[in-house]
This record gives structure tokens, C-alpha cells and sequence, in this order.
């Protein structure tokens, strides 16, 4: 099958975002020389199914390039099934406590998820997903101790209740539930364990908001 308006697509987007080929490979699970081969215009070297996931892994929806003919819909509908979305994964700890310093920024490695299932999340660009861990009992029973979260560093808009990754006072990465305050420019910071933290107002100045929390996994 022809994939040539997939191929185009793909080339624009390598140079709009502005991602290395090696971060696109890595996530759409191909070969480095795959993602080299489409960007250099090589029409022949690069497979339909090979090409769909690099085009997944850049956020381009196939509804929007690919022609609704019957045999494209049931192309379409197979490799999407198949499709896996690779999340980075960084070492970076938020706290449901008193807060965590932030040590290192650089993806340690990625996660997995089904390309239908994460698109239910979000339809966020899948580069601004990302998965830390939580430290400390503050979001009882939400969130406990060691359990990991997706952000999507899309939605950082705290006029809107939400469960947010923020980061206080420069330094220290919290995961908190944020609400609307009375006070013009404050929000409300609170713990779901209530019964061992009240909630806080702080001013939306004092704090740089990461991402909001879509999705969490723990240990049973």
C-alpha cells in the first residue's frame, strides 16, 4: 500500500517538533534506521506497519492522512491494534508528603501502553506523557507510597480542579489534588488523607505546575 501521505506527514512533523531520530525510534519501538530512512526520503526501505508506529509515536492521527477507503479503514484498524505507545519513564520522585527534591530529568527508560487505550486518556502529543514515581502517604487512598503516575505536561491550567504535579518553591515536586480558591490568583493544595494533612492556599505564583495526573499504577 502506498504511504507516501503518511511518509510526508511524518517528515514534517520530524521538523516541527524538532525530536531526534534516535527519541522517535526509541518510542514508537522501530529500528534507529527506520525513522532515518523515512526522514531521508528512502520510499522503499521502510514497511507500512513500521511506518504507522512512527507516525503513533509522533501524535499524528492516521484519520487525519489517511483516505476513508474500506481496505485503509481495515489497514488502519489492525495496526492500531497492535500499536504500543512507548512513555518515558524518569527518576524523579513526587511527593504525597512534605515534598521531594528533584534529582534527576533524563528518562531512565519507557513504558508500554496500547495506542487505543492511551488515546482514551488523552489526546495529547505522546512526547508530553510522562511517568514518575510517588513518595509518602498524603493521597491515601488515591495514591500510596511507590505507586507511579502518567502526566500529561500539556495541561497545566489549574483553573480547573484536577489531580496535579506541582513543583513548590522551586524545588520540590508534589502530587496533590488542586482546587479553586475564594482568593483571586491562590488555589487550595489538598492531601486525600485528611485526617493527617490539612489543606493549603498558596498563591499560583509560588509554584510552577508540571503536568496534571491521568493515569496511576501500584502494587497489589
Amino acid at each position: 500500500m502506498d504511504n507516501s501521505a503518511l511518509r510526508s506527514k511524518i517528515i514534517s512533523e520530524l521538523e516541527r517538533q524538532n525530536v531526534s531520530v534516535a527519541e522517535i525510534a526509541r518510542k514508537a519501538g522501530v529500528p534507529y534506521d527506520a525513522v532515518r530512512d523515512i526522514k531521508r526520503g528512502k520510499v522503499q526501505s521502510t514497511s507500512w506497519e513500521r511506518a504507522v508506529k512512527i507516525a503513533q509515536a509522533l501524535g499524528i492521527v492516521l484519520e487525519d492522512v489517511l483516505p476513508a477507503t474500506s481496505k485503509t479503514e481495515q489497514v488502519r484498524e489492525a495496526a492500531s491494534s497492535d500499536l504500543q505507545a512507548m512513555v518515558s519513564v524518569y527518576d524523579v520522585h513526587a511527593s504525597a508528603g512534605d515534598g521531594a527534591v528533584v534529582i534527576h530529568e533524563e528518562p531512565i527508560g519507557s513504558l508500554a501502553f496500547p495506542a487505543n487505550y492511551l488515546r482514551q486518556l488523552t489526546q495529547a502529543n505522546w512526547r508530553d506523557l510522562a511517568i514518575i514515581s510517588v513518595k509518602g502517604d498524603s493521597m491515601l487512598p488515591t495514591l500510596a507510597d511507590d505507586d507511579v503516575v502518567m502526566l500529561d505536561r500539556s495541561k497545566r491550567d489549574l483553573s480547573y480542579d484536577g489531580l496535579f504535579v506541582i513543583r513548590d518553591n522551586g524545588e520540590a515536586l508534589l502530587v496533590k489534588r488542586i482546587q479553586r480558591a475564594p482568593t483571586p490568583g491562590h488555589v487550595i493544595i489538598i492531601s486525600d488523607n485528611r485526617a493527617l494533612y490539612d489543606p493549603v492556599e498558596k498563591k499560583l505564583s509560588d509554584m510552577e505546575v508540571i503536568g496534571r495526573v491521568i493515569w496511576a499504577g501500584g502494587k497489589v
